[in-house]
């Protein structure tokens, strides 16, 4: 059997129900109850990552894991090394979804991850265990057409001329999939998951506009305006965000798509085929 955690938010809904489709059997945790309903998922238990008994109690009857961290949250670091220590000593495989350029110091989420895959390396040189570090790029799920329908608006907190490299979550999940698979053959490795898409809020909403006929716009939002509409009130979390869009505003961010090529054995999804995978109106 095989763990997701954070399996309730959009990239983890993805990568469980790939897993699922490739014939694993999964346990899929998430503080969110909507856990428990995830089709095809042979457990679904809500959970706190924070708690050291409840991780242990997620990993005891599973062979593998696949951590995608909380968002956002004060003790992602934390709970990183402390799976790496319990996996490494029950020898089991640990598939962490970390970032593209977790060295990158302007970004608290990636300093997090710097530090678990830090951990993860050491750990690796001591005991024997397997483990696979994949560091996917802004997800394109962050653009949301129907939304932009609604609303007649792309609506973000950073500059909407910034240029970011983009990666589709269901490019992602084949990837876990091939990793789960095959633990061997990927062990120890650390795989840059980057698309071909170089874009800005700006151009990714021209191109929603080419595509429907529509006369939508790119509008940055004040940061505190933008988290107070999302409901972030964590004092981290509105940190985080802020240091994310002090970032993506003054360099973007981008990446190489060539890992992401090899491992799938194909062309990673562009964004236009995922825009319109994802419009449904």
């Amino acid at each position: 059997m095989i763990l997701v955690t954070s399996a309730a938010g959009h990239t983890g809904r993805i990568i469980v129900q790939k897993l699922v489709d490739a014939g694993f059997e999964v346990k899929a945790t998430d503080i969110n109850p909507a856990v428990t309903d995830l089709p095809g998922i042979k457990q679904g238990v809500v959970a706190d990552l924070t708690r050291a008994d409840q991780l242990d109690a997620l990993i005891a009857n599973v062979d593998s894991v696949v951590e995608i961290p909380p968002l956002f949250v004060a003790e992602e670091a934390d709970i990183g090394r402390y799976l790496t220590d319990r996996l490494a000593e029950a020898h089991k495989q640990f598939i962490f979804v970390s970032v593209t350029h977790p060295i990158l110091s302007t970004l608290r989420q990636h300093i997090m991850k710097r530090d678990i895959e830090e951990h993860m390396i050491y750990t690796g040189m001591l005991k024997d265990y397997q483990y696979t570090i994949l560091q996917p790029m802004h997800y394109m799920h962050n653009f949301n057409p129907n939304v932009v329908h609604e609303t007649g608006a792309y609506n973000i907190f950073y500059d909407i001329n910034t240029k970011l490299s983009y990666v589709a979550p269901e490019d992602v999940g084949d990837v876990v999939v091939e990793v789960a698979q095959n633990p061997e053959k990927h062990n120890k490795a650390t795989y840059e998951l980057v698309g071909n898409d170089y874009a800005s809020p700006a151009d990714l909403v021209a191109l929603y506009n080419r595509l429907t006929g529509e006369h939508a716009v790119a509008k940055q939002v004040e940061m505190t305006t933008f988290l107070n509409q999302a409901g972030i009130q964590n004092v981290y979390s509105r940190d985080a965000f802020r240091h994310l869009a002090s970032t993506y505003s003054k360099w973007g961010l981008d990446g190489n798509p060539n890992v992401l090529r090899f491992l799938l054995g194909r062309e990673p999804t562009t964004y236009e085929d995922y825009m319109k995978q994802q419009i449904n109106f």
